[in-house]
Formats: C-alpha cells, sequence, structure tokens
C-alpha cells in the first residue's frame, strides 16, 4: 500500500483545485469534459484523497500499487466479487448472471463464471470470457523465461491456473481450471483487464505494456471502464492532483447517484482535512486519524457525521536486510528487543481509540477470529539488557558516544516514511529514544520517492532504505500476503520490501494457498507468523483504524475499512 504524503506547499496549490469546485453541487456539468448519463444523478461530491497523488494507474505493478490507485478504480474495474464492510463476500450481482460454481471434484478445482449478458465495456464491446482469460494471462507468471513479466508485483492464484476457457454461443461462460487448488480464488480477476485494447500473443511485447502500465498523465487505456464510474485523460489534472470521475454511459446497473466524483489529493495534513469539511469545500475525507482531527471533526456534528473502524490493514516496521548493518539477524533482533511497541500504541492509536493494542502476528488481525498471539516472549516486551547482550555476542562495542560499532561502523539506522505523516512520525519519534537505551542510534526520514518505482534509488522497490514504517492494506483473502513474504526470485521481488525468505516459508505457503478447510488454513497461517518472527525481517506495530468523515447531507457513505475502500459504493452516493 501506499501512504506516501505530499508536502505542504502542494497541498497548498491542490485544494485550490478543490475550492473552485465545491463540496456538493446541483445540476450535471461535467466541468472539466466529461458529461454524465441522461439517466444518472445531479450534484457532486469532492472526496479529499489524503494519499500520494498516483504516477500510473495500473494496479498490477509497483507503480501503481497505491491506495489512491485503488481508490479511483474500485468502482471503475469490475471483480467478480465484492468485499463487503463486514468482511464479507458477495458476488458482484452487476458483473456476473450468477453465483459462481466451485468444483472440487477428485481433488482437483474448476469455478465456472456466468458473466451479465448486458455487461459490456465503455466503448460498447461486450465483457467475455476473453477478459478473464487475458487478465490470467497478464498476472501468470513473473519469469520471463517462462513468457511473464518481471515487473508484476505478485501472481499468487494466478499461477495455479492450468487454463480459462470461454463457452457458450457469446462466450459468456468462463471456465477457470487449476493445476493446483486455490483457498482464496474468490480472490482473484478484480480489476478486470480489456482483453481488446492490450491483449498482444508476444509475450515480450505484452511485458513491456505491462511494465509501462497506465500513466496517469494519459490515464486509462482508451478510458476504458466497466464500472459505473469512468476516468476519462480529458478530466484528469495532473497539476491540481485532481482526477473527476463521470457516469460510464454504457453502464448497465443502477444509474450512479451524482453527476460526478471529483477525487482531490489534499495530503494528509489535518488541518487541511479539517478546513476543508468544516468548510463544506470537501464533501468526504478520509484521513489516517489523530487525536486533534478526530476531536475537531467530531466537534462539528451534526453537520459532519464521522466514524472510526478497525479494519484489515497494519502498520509495520520493515528492516532491509540487504544493506550492511541489517543483514545481520543479530542487529535485527536486538533491534525489536529494545521497543516498546506497547508504548508506540499507546502514543499514536492509542490516542483516539481505547481498542488500539500491540499487532502480534503479520497474516491475521486483531479482530479476526483466526488471530493467535505468535510473538515470542523476547519480543513482547521492550527488553533492553537482552538488546546489548546480544550486539556485544555479536561482536558489537559500545562507544563512548552510547552508540555500538563494529569494525568502525557505527550501529546507525534511518527509519523512512511517508511525508506529511504525523502518525507515523511520530512513530519513530518514540523508537528513537528506545533504540538509544539500547545503543542504537535511529534517524527519522520522511522519503518522498518511498513508493516510487525501482528508477528512483530510495524506494522501497529499489532498495535504497534501510528501515522504514509503511502499512499494508489487506483484504478478507489473507493468501495475497504470500507475494510480501516469499522468497525474491531475481530481480523478481513482488512485495518483499526485506528481501528475506526461507523454503519452509514457501512451502507453508503453498500449502496455505490450497488448503479448503478454513480452520487448517488458519493453523497454516499462524505457522507461517511464528516463522516470520524467526527472521524478524518487518515488526508488526498495531492493527490501523480508519476514518471517515463527511457532510450529513450526502447520502450512503458507508466506510469500508478493507481494501475496498472509502469509494466501494460511491456510485449509491447522492446530495440532498
Amino acid at each position: 500500500m501506499k501512504l506516501s504524503k505530499r508536502s505542504a506547499v502542494l497541498i497548498a496549490s491542490g485544494m485550490a483545485g478543490a475550492m473552485a469546485l465545491s463540496a456538493c453541487g446541483g445540476g450535471s456539468s461535467d466541468g472539466g469534459g466529461g458529461g454524465g448519463d441522461a439517466a444518472s444523478g445531479s450534484g457532486r461530491v469532492v472526496f479529499g484523497e489524503s494519499t500520494d497523488f498516483p504516477e500510473n494507474l495500473f494496479p498490477y505493478i509497483a507503480a501503481g500499487n497505491a491506495t489512491s490507485v485503488a481508490n479511483l478504480l474500485i468502482r471503475v474495474l469490475p471483480g467478480p466479487y465484492v468485499v463487503e464492510p463486514d468482511f464479507s463476500v458477495n458476488w458482484d450481482q452487476d458483473l456476473l448472471a450468477s453465483e459462481p460454481e466451485l468444483d472440487t471434484a477428485d481433488g482437483g478445482q474448476v469455478n465456472t463464471y456466468e458473466i451479465n449478458p448486458d455487461a459490456v465495456w465503455s466503448d460498447g464491446t461486450p465483457i467475455t470470457a476473453a477478459d478473464f482469460e487475458f487478465t490470467w494471462r497478464a498476472n501468470r507468471s513473473s519469469d520471463p523465461a517462462d513468457g511473464g513479466c518481471a515487473s508484476l508485483l505478485g501472481t499468487t492464484g494466478y499461477e495455479q491456473i492450468g487454463s480459462v476457457e470461454a463457452s457458450g454461443d457469446d462466450d459468456k461462460t468462463v471456465t477457470v481450471t487449476y493445476d493446483t487448488p486455490f483457498s482464496d480464488w474468490q480472490s482473484l480477476f478484480g480489476n478486470l483487464l480489456p482483453a481488446h485494447l492490450m491483449d498482444n500473443e508476444d509475450p515480450v511485447a505484452l511485458c513491456d505494456t505491462i511494465t509501462a502500465g497506465w500513466s496517469i498523465s494519459d490515464g486509462i487505456v482508451d478510458d476504458i471502464s466497466a464500472g459505473p464510474w469512468q476516468i476519462k485523460a480529458e478530466n484528469i489534472d495532473v497539476g491540481g492532483q485532481i482526477v473527476v470521475l463521470t457516469p460510464n454511459p454504457e453502464w448497465w446497473g443502477e444509474p450512479t447517484g451524482l453527476a460526478q466524483l471529483v477525487v482531490q489529493n489534499i495530503g494528509n495534513d489535518p488541518t487541511t482535512a479539517v478546513q476543508g469539511i468544516q468548510s463544506g469545500e470537501l464533501g468526504v475525507i478520509y484521513p489516517q486519524p489523530q487525536l486533534d482531527l478526530v476531536d475537531q471533526i467530531e466537534g462539528l456534528a451534526p453537520n459532519v457525521d464521522s466514524d472510526v473502524t478497525f479494519g484489515l490493514s497494519f502498520e509495520h516496521l520493515d528492516f532491509n536486510t540487504t544493506t550492511p548493518v541489517l543483514s545481520s539477524l543479530a542487529v535485527r533482533q536486538a533491534f525489536t528487543m529494545a521497543l516498546d511497541r506497547q508504548e508506540i500504541v499507546d502514543q499514536t492509536v492509542g490516542q483516539f481509540s481505547s481498542d488500539a493494542e500491540v499487532l502480534q502476528n503479520r497474516i491475521y488481525f486483531n479482530n479476526q477470529p483466526q488471530y493467535q498471539d505468535t510473538a515470542p516472549d523476547e519480543y513482547k516486551e521492550q527488553n533492553t539488557a537482552q538488546a546489548k547482550e546480544l550486539l556485544e555476542s555479536d561482536g558489537w562495542v559500545l562507544g563512548s558516544d552510547g552508540v555500538y560499532a563494529k569494525d568502525g561502523q557505527r550501529l546507525t539506522v534511518q527509519i523512512d516514511t511517508t511525508a506529511n505523516n504525523p502518525l507515523r512520525q511520530t512513530t519513530i519519534e518514540v523508537m528513537i529514544p528506545q533504540l538509544a537505551e539500547a545503543g542504537i542510534e535511529a534517524t527519522f526520514n520522511a522519503n518522498p520517492d518511498i513508493f516510487a518505482g525501482a528508477e528512483a534509488p530510495t524506494s522501497l522497490e529499489a532498495g535504497g532504505f534501510q528501515a522504514a514504517v509503511f502499512a499494508w492494506v489487506g483484504s478478507p483473502f489473507r493468501g495475497a500476503t504470500q507475494s510480501i513474504y516469499e522468497q525474491p526470485q531475481g530481480d523478481a521481488i513482488g512485495q518483499n520490501y526485506s528481501r528475506q525468505g526461507t523454503q519452509e516459508i514457501d512451502d507453508l505457503f503453498a500449502q496455505f494457498q490450497v488448503e479448503p478447510d478454513p480452520d487448517a488454513q488458519a493453523e497454516l497461517g499462524n505457522q507461517i507468523d511464528a516463522l516470520l518472527w524467526g527472521q524478524v525481517a518487518t515488526v508488526p506495530l498495531y492493527q490501523k483504524p480508519t476514518f471517515i468523515a463527511f457532510q450529513s447531507s450526502i447520502g450512503n457513505v458507508e466506510d469500508n475499512s478493507t481494501q475496498a475502500g472509502p469509494l466501494w459504493n460511491s456510485e449509491t452516493w447522492t446530495v440532498q
């Protein structure tokens, strides 16, 4: 997940665009090029996007792996299933004509999808099995020698599929046959891709297309959509950091309740969010909750409604295990022992929710029934003395400045995080004195390129960092975590920014992905997490709360604290 933030200068200039648009307006003016369908609703809502303005809209590569991209695409590119706010998973009755079928006879797995006969792309092309087949083929492998593409974030699930075939006179029936079963099959084929615009039989050329993605300045290929909203290139203002969504004229479902949904990047400055929602210039905001922000917005009732929810995302610390200092397991262990994670919680999310607690698992969350505390005792509480003993046994010598050194190298670690994020800055500022007690010098660094592509030297993907604090936004489908923790394969690191892993973990994930019994799968997931504690390449901190606030005049706004996000049902929003 990308949660990097803009500078204060850009926030100020970006808000000027939102002020001119206003949060709620009558009529169906297209205000930027794209007009709504006559059957659609009226008025507009301005959503204040608090994460980075995207550089790329293609969701399957690092450059498009952003929360802002997920928010924009959630009702633009369809998928067979919808994740509801209560974490339940329901089939999409707009895309599909019936509930997908699952056949596990003789230990195999076959899924059948019946596509809605009315389902078409925004250029009028029918959505068919070819789109499912292409989406699979584009994501099935990251190995160029196998016709794959190294730029892919992950191939989990798709790589288990042996074939995707069409049937029926109109190719509206899709049969997916797996070589090996995949327990999280309902997570696949989200962000369905348009085969008629992207397919290429040459795997090298297709990989070039995938790697390039959809640059934000050009928008989505041919402005294509298969959801209630459409993103037209002419409605993207890169300088103002504004994207205007308008109704898809070929949408076959219920018409949108609005003529426009304006997504305006505002950054994560609490003052900007409060002022925008208080003045009515912003209709809906979804900032990372900060104590003052929550208090101030709750004080705006009854004109503004708000809610705090604990969802399926978590804040964590990642070590780059390829850097000289942090390649040492002993150093990573000592670093983790030196942390008082309860104090980190108390000084951050605990300030505005008594439900906040330390997270001791990376696969499951505190409010999931599968969750187990898998952390070893030495990491449950701060253990400064043991951390120092471990460092000294590893050859580190405490200097007169209170910092350990070894072979002429001081034990100093720069901790990167997203810019202009008070909660994350506080997290690291709480860590720094804790680490100092154990002779580890740590520094804070707001890295504007932390979630950029490999071309940015200090990005997570390029590996130009020592340690980083950020979050993973999750879903009920926990198999997707494999790309975070499996061993990198050459240049294909997936989302494993710590660049660590073991064959034992990979083997357990292989079982995890095919286990149909939920209880048995949970047991495997907790075994995996126990092994991850042995590596200490990532350290979970806390389950993240989400905070949504909106003008009380806007109807049907509902937080979805899963990866579906706050715009998951935005086509139903209305303005009174």
